[in-house]
């Protein structure tokens, strides 16, 4: 039977499904006007052309969801995806009219034809490099298909949340959490996506702790300087930490010290009150002739 789709591929028994997609969950056509194909999820038309294949974010590094007001909506549909780097696929059947409902929802799934490059039954992980296939299918019917190529990253950064540059120096005092993502780069694919679980180590637990994965958490335990290490598959950048312990008083500068009362020295003189602390934080005064009276300590 002619159900109106661009048909695919026959083929032998297949797996169990992958990624398996309710096609109820993703189109609203009960009453649904013009404006159904419509989505802020970044889409690519499948090769036989029967529907759009959404991407989404799957870990906190992805490049395709760096300037994104949301974790997983993506700012584009990457051209390429980073090795090792992880994220998600949904279809979006532009017109199903043609497809007999019955009784039941047809179920699609998206599944990796060779595992050997993306990996996975939910999200997918790219693992080796090169070009591989996703298929849609309803049941054994192939609907849709679609090619990502894999490239190895040749570079990275490593960027603060707020504001979102580059960072290779920290300053925090003790207690302060910093979190940080690190998102892979390519000289031969701009619009690259696939987020990489960080890898993260510090030259100095007493001074930060550190953890990985989707984001990287540095927080102070010591005051010190600490080098924090963080990796992305075979890439690495270091970011120089210095912990003090606590905020700079703006009144005295950087110093906490008080000063001690002034007492003068010589004959019977005493020193009048002593300073308060400075950035010194020394204070105190000297007495002066036999009967003389000590100077008020301290400087500001």
């Amino acid at each position: 039977m002619n159900h109106g789709l661009k048909p695919g591929p026959s083929g032998p028994e297949h797996p169990p499904p992958r990624r398996r997609l309710a096609l109820g969950l993703l189109l609203a056509l009960a009453g649904c006007s013009d404006t159904c194909n419509e989505s802020t999820q970044q889409g690519a038309i499948g090769e036989l052309g029967n529907g759009d294949f959404l991407y989404t974010c799957g870990v906190g590094g992805d490049p395709a969801c760096e300037f994104s007001s949301s974790a997983s909506n993506p700012d584009y549909f990457p051209e390429c995806i980073a090795l090792h780097g992880r994220f998600d696929l949904e279809y979006r059947l532009l017109d199903d009219s043609a497809l007999e409902f019955d009784t039941i929802t047809p179920v699609l799934y998206i599944e990796s034809v060779n595992q050997d490059f993306f990996r996975g039954d939910d999200d997918f992980e790219a693992v080796r490099t090169g070009e591989a296939a996703f298929v849609v299918r309803e049941s054994e019917r192939v609907l849709d298909i679609f090619h990502l190529p894999i490239v190895e990253p040749d570079d990275m950064d490593v960027l603060a949340r707020d504001p979102a540059t580059p960072t290779t120096e920290l300053e925090l005092t003790l207690g302060d959490t910093e979190q940080l993502r690190a998102f892979p780069r390519s000289s031969r694919c701009t619009q690259l996506g696939g987020g990489i679980p960080a890898t993260v180590s510090t030259s100095d637990e007493a001074v930060v702790s550190v953890s990985g994965g989707d984001l990287v958490r540095i927080q102070a335990q010591g005051v010190g300087t600490a080098v924090v290490r963080i990796g992305l598959g075979e890439l690495e950048k270091q970011v120089t930490v210095h912990v003090g312990d606590g905020p700079v008083d703006p009144d005295t500068g950087n110093g906490s010290g008080s000063g001690s009362d002034g007492s003068g020295s010589g004959g019977t003189g005493s020193g009048s009150d002593g300073g308060s602390g400075g950035t010194e934080g020394s204070g105190g005064s000297s007495g002066t002739g036999g009967s003389g009276t000590g100077s008020t300590g301290g400087t500001t």
